[in-house]
């Protein structure tokens, strides 16, 4: 089972829908210290076998349950069928306090139900933990389960359903406990039975005794004055010592009773008898648990104080923890926050009293944030530190005194509290009014930049803009007159784009650069000029104080910082020369110590300076070959690469070209390592590598069953070692595969292309026999004898594109002894047997110019008079539906004979017009001379495929004869994609009936 622990609505119980009652009730249980006035929940409906039925997200509204209370909620699902499993999803809850619960991001924790099944262990349970009691408390990976069901966090020490302490529940709710509790309860039930029925016996006995009684009588009379002097001894005795013991069970008495105050009172009477002190404390524990179990807050106050008498007596001082704290949450519930975190903070750490020390200090906050009381809701929110919203409540208390001050017209203090209260909307105006305020104010008071600060930070209100530009302008342009260069360009650069304050910052920049420059300070001098490029004397100046910085710096041993200013000098004076000067000094003492690389990079920057070319050539080949002798088998190989013929370095390169495919074959990139063995063309060890490596992913290949790919390899390594006989072993099983899978045509081309290689030659003719010669001969032979039907059979679904010089004369075949079949049943009074041959061949010869269009294939269709009320329907099978009369039909030049069957046909109309959309039938009989024009309903490319019927199949012949001689056998199925199956002659309709059109194919397709 799956539960969101964090949802504060768990779902209780529901109840299905009904008949006269569609809607499905679900009751849940507010877990939260909050009333609950809405939920949203998802639906889902589950089959027998865990499929979705139903998914149907609610929102419920009109709620109001407190904390702990049920409620019931009623959704109408839009639909119930095969549902047998209904979950709940609660995804949104709103509380009245205007918060709002949604479901996280967080997984679902698994965790096992506790639920007992119905029966005596069930009922043992309940007997001990109470009627809601539904399986032993459980402690699982993620959870621990209450005895009532419910799965709660592992740190939580209430259930949040039952409010049942953890510690009680595992105490007194474990298998064990309650099978003890049981058997103690049946022990005792069989006492009292026993006890009854010592009740009966002495009851039997009594009656008996009662006769007795009357004699015993008259003998007690006798004893009398004996039973006066006993008595009068027994009471003397009971003075010495029976009434202590007497007090003492009259105490227990009291005890059992529930009456703990009267009891210690008795205990306490009796001083050391026995083990009374004991007792007395035993009374007052109990008195304190009873006080616990009340849970009022008198109550709770009582029990702490007596459990804390009671000192180390059995778990006293926990219990009184146990009480101090709820009586904290008693006050903390009453609002008495000031009491509840005083009690919390004496408890320090016992429980979770630390947070609700927070909790209580936050609520008191609050409280008086709700009050008005802004400060001190500050000063508590503030130590808060980030405790629940604690920092946007210090805000919110921000903004609020704020907002007092403005009213106020206290700006400075406005600015300070409403700048605190950060990005709150409600902030941003009332900070720009009050930073507004306190600019006027400076501004009057003479303190122009504090004003233009402000009135900066006052943004668009009002005039703001223009006054704080103006502020700082004026402020700005005193400075400068008054010298102090350096502060007026500050307040330039805040208002760029007022008057000429860009150009103004850029000359008291200029002004203080020129001082710098006047006294010595170059540094400064560039430092200051590099930000104002586009003023004119300052780029000149600029250039000047760089030169002489650079100059400087080059005496003094700073070449690095020296060739940088050089550098952005370009052309000025002798910068370029100076530069190159510095660069080659510094390569020749990085060359002089061996730092290779530092001396490349300044090398390759002089270009043709001096020896500059020489020395970088000297510089890359000593890296290249540092590199080789440290294994760095890369780098070598790309320095060696640059360096083209310098020296020994292409002699070099090809060794270590070839030491880095020894490298990345041992590591396994073989890819790689044949790559770096190619470019080595001349280089016959590098060649055998090849080879080697070629020949092993080869044979890796043709292990992991990838032929093709192994032929590849082994063809391109020629004569090497076994490539060529591991060749023609790829290639003889790929043509037994190719073989067995049917593909003979592949397979033969295989065998024949492997020579004499083991059985190929036999092997390929057999091939060859499966491709092409098992229907060659009987389709040859058929052909001969004119068995057309036979040749049509035997070649149905051959395929005759690209065949070999020897089967040449099959292309056409199979058309041919299409046409001449469908010729042969035409001419023989066979139209409609015919036209299935024909379909097959439309682009054969004059099939679709001529031969489809005779008029007993144009008239095959649908006709309609231009009214609609004359229609006529001409079928395949001989059958038409003429103007509502159903026949036989046949066509004979432009006679068209009806009947009422194939053999009883008579000449009943002419055909005066007959075209592709175009027919006009004269009536011979009945009121002879009445002319019909009809137009065909749909084109005559439909019409031809209107009811096709076939020729009946004649017998295919012996495909077995090599010499191509007719047999009766019947052809077998080809391998090839199959022509269209040819359809078979209907039977004759009856007379009686009407006929029914056949279902037609289409066009079939050559071979």
């Amino acid at each position: 089972m799956k539960i969101d622990l964090s949802c504060p609505v768990e779902l209780w119980q529901y109840t299905p829908p009904a008949e006269g009652r569609p809607e499905c009730t679900f009751v849940l249980n507010n877990l939260s210290d909050k009333v609950v006035i809405s939920i949203q929940a998802t639906l889902l409906c589950h089959a027998a076998d865990g499929a979705p039925v139903l998914r149907q997200v609610e929102r419920v509204q009109g709620i109001s349950a407190g904390a702990g209370e049920r409620f019931s909620v009623a959704l109408m699902p839009t639909r119930w069928d095969d549902v047998a499993n209904v979950e709940l999803s609660v995804e949104k809850v709103w509380f009245d306090d205007a918060t709002i619960w949604r479901r996280g991001t967080m997984p679902m924790i698994d965790y096992r139900s506790n639920t007992l099944p119905p029966g005596r262990k069930l009922d043992q349970l309940r007997f001990v933990a109470g009627p809601d009691a539904v399986g032993y408390p459980e402690e699982q990976a993620r959870v621990w389960v209450c005895v009532c069901g419910r799965a709660n966090d592992l740190h939580a020490d209430r259930c949040c359903r039952c409010e049942r302490r953890r510690d009680t529940v595992f105490a007194t709710c474990s298998r064990e406990n309650v099978e003890q509790l049981n058997a103690v309860h049946e022990q005792k039930l069989v006492q009292v039975a026993k006890a009854a029925r010592e009740d009966a016996s002495r009851l039997a006995e009594a009656r008996a005794l009662a006769r007795q009684r009357e004699a015993r009588r008259k003998r007690r009379v006798r004893l009398m004055a004996v039973l006066t002097v006993l008595v009068a001894a027994l009471l003397a005795a009971a003075l010495l010592w029976g009434v202590p013991a007497l007090r003492y069970a009259n105490a227990g008495t009291l005890f059992e009773a529930g009456r703990f105050d009267e009891a210690r009172a008795a205990y306490a009477a009796l001083g050391d008898y026995q083990d009374a002190p004991e007792r007395a404390l035993a009374c007052d524990y109990q008195k304190a648990l009873g006080l616990l179990d009340a849970g009022d807050a008198d109550s709770l106050s009582e029990a702490a104080a007596l459990f804390d008498t009671l000192g180390t007596y059995q778990d006293s001082a926990a219990l009184q923890s146990d009480a101090r704290y709820r009586l904290g949450e008693a006050a903390m519930d009453a609002g008495r926050f000031d009491s509840a975190a005083e009690i919390f903070m004496d408890l320090k750490d016992y429980r979770d009293s630390p947070t609700q020390l927070l909790e209580s200090q936050y609520r008191q906050a609050a409280k008086l944030l709700a009050d008005e009381s802004y400060i001190a809701a500050r000063i508590l929110f503030a130590d808060l530190d980030a405790y629940r919203d604690a920092p946007a409540q210090v805000a919110a208390c921000d903004l609020q005194l704020g907002l007092a001050a403005l009213a106020a017209g206290e700006f400075q203090t406005a600015t300070d509290r409403l700048t605190a209260a950060g990005d709150l909307a409600d902030a941003v105006e009332p900070l720009k009014q009050a930073s507004y305020g306190l600019a006027e104010q400076k501004r009057a008071a003479g303190d122009l930049t504090a004003a233009g600060e402000w009135y900066l930070r006052a943004g668009d209100y009002q005039d703001a803009r223009l006054k704080a530009n103006a502020s700082l302008y004026e402020q700005a342009r005193a400075l400068m007159d008054a010298g102090d260069n350096q502060q007026a360009a500050a307040l330039y650069a805040r208002i760029p784009t007022y008057l000429d304050s860009e150009t103004l910052a850029w000359e008291c920049i200029y002004r203080q650069a020129l001082l710098a420059y006047n006294a010595g300070d170059d540094a400064q001098a560039t430092s200051l000029l590099a930000t104002i490029p586009k003023h004119t004397k300052g780029a000149a100046l600029l250039r000047q104080s760089r030169y002489r910085l650079a100059a400087r710096l080059a005496a003094e041993g700073g070449t690095g910082e020296a060739a940088a200013l050089y550098e952005q000098l370009g052309d000025y004076e002798d910068a370029k020369t100076k530069l190159s000067e510095i660069r080659y000094a510094m390569a020749e003492a990085a060359f002089a110590t061996g730092d290779f690389q530092t001396a490349a990079l300044l090398y390759e920057a002089l270009g043709t300076y001096r020896d500059s070319g020489e020395k970088l050539s000297q510089c890359r080949y000593g890296l290249a070959s540092a590199a080789l002798a440290a294994g760095d088998l890369q780098t070598a190989v790309a320095g060696f690469a640059a360096l083209g013929g310098y020296l020994d370095s292409g002699a070099l390169l090809e060794n270590a070209t070839y030491q880095l495919a020894l490298q990345l074959k041992t590591s396994g990139d073989v890819t790689a390592a044949i790559a770096l063995l190619k470019t080595l063309q001349g280089n016959s060890d590098a060649l055998a590598q090849l080879s080697e490596i070629t020949f092993s992913e080869a044979v890796k290949v043709q292990a992991a069953g990838d032929l093709e790919k192994a032929s590849e390899l082994y063809l391109a390594l020629g004569d090497y070692g076994e490539a060529r006989a591991n060749y023609n072993a790829c290639q003889y099983e790929l043509a037994m595969r190719a073989k067995e899978a049917g593909e003979y045509r592949a397979a033969a081309a295989r065998f024949a292309a492997l020579g004499d290689f083991a059985d190929a030659a036999a092997k390929a003719e057999e091939c060859d026999w499966e491709a092409y010669g098992r229907y060659a001969a009987p389709a040859r032979a058929a052909f001969e004898t004119g068995a057309w039907q036979s040749v049509i059979d035997t070649l149905e679904g051959f395929d005759a594109t690209e065949l070999p010089e020897a089967y040449r004369d099959l292309v056409g075949m199979y058309e041919e002894a299409c046409y001449r079949q469908a010729e042969a049943l035409y001419n023989a009074g066979k139209p409609y047997e015919a036209l299935p041959y024909y379909r097959r061949i439309p682009a054969y010869k004059d099939v679709a110019d001529k031969k489809l269009q005779r008029r007993a294939y144009l008239i095959l269709g649908v006709w309609q008079s231009a009214d609609g009320a004359r229609t006529a329907a001409f079928r395949e099978d001989g059958t038409c539906t003429l103007f509502g009369q159903d026949s036989y039909f046949s066509v004979d030049g432009y006679g068209l004979l009806t009947g009422p069957a194939p053999d009883a046909l008579t000449l009943t109309h002419k055909l005066t017009t007959l075209s592709e959309t175009a027919l006009s039938v004269r009536v011979l009989s009945g009121t002879a001379g009445s002319v019909y024009p009809l137009k065909r309903v749909g084109d005559a490319a439909a019409a031809l495929a209107f009811a096709t019927a076939a020729p009946t199949a004649s017998p295919a012949p012996d495909v077995s004869a090599a010499a191509g001689t007719a047999a009766s056998a019947p052809a077998p199925t080809p391998t090839a994609t199959p022509r269209p199956a040819t359809p078979t002659v209907p039977p004759t309709a009856s007379p009686s009936a009407a006929p029914t059109p056949s279902a037609t194919s289409s066009a079939i397709p050559k071979g």
